[in-house]
């Protein structure tokens, strides 16, 4: 009985630091062990991917990656680019 209540508790703990393990890179969206990870950021205090914020260390090189203002400023990019693109598609 002890033995279940020792295992479950490990796996519960080992699921919720899962985040922290292999978080989600914020440019390319790829789930990656954490030394291939160069910024790893905690923005909120929800649980999960959604409560940090990383880069991959491919990323960073690609896209000069520095801080999170760096990674602010690529996604506005992007998603003018993309709105730019579905616009001139647009008949």
């Amino acid at each position: 009985m002890y033995l279940f209540i020792i295992l479950a508790a490990a796996i519960a703990i080992f699921i919720a630091y899962i985040p922290e393990l292999f978080p989600r890179c914020s440019c390319c969206e790829k789930v990656k062990p954490r030394p291939f990870i160069r910024l790893h950021r905690a923005v909120s205090i929800s649980p999960g991917f959604k409560g940090n914020r990383s880069v991959c260390t491919k990323c960073c090189r690609k896209y000069d990656i520095d801080s999170l203002n760096d990674l602010d400023k690529l996604a506005i990019i992007k998603r003018r680019l993309k709105l730019q693109m579905l616009a001139k598609n647009d008949p």
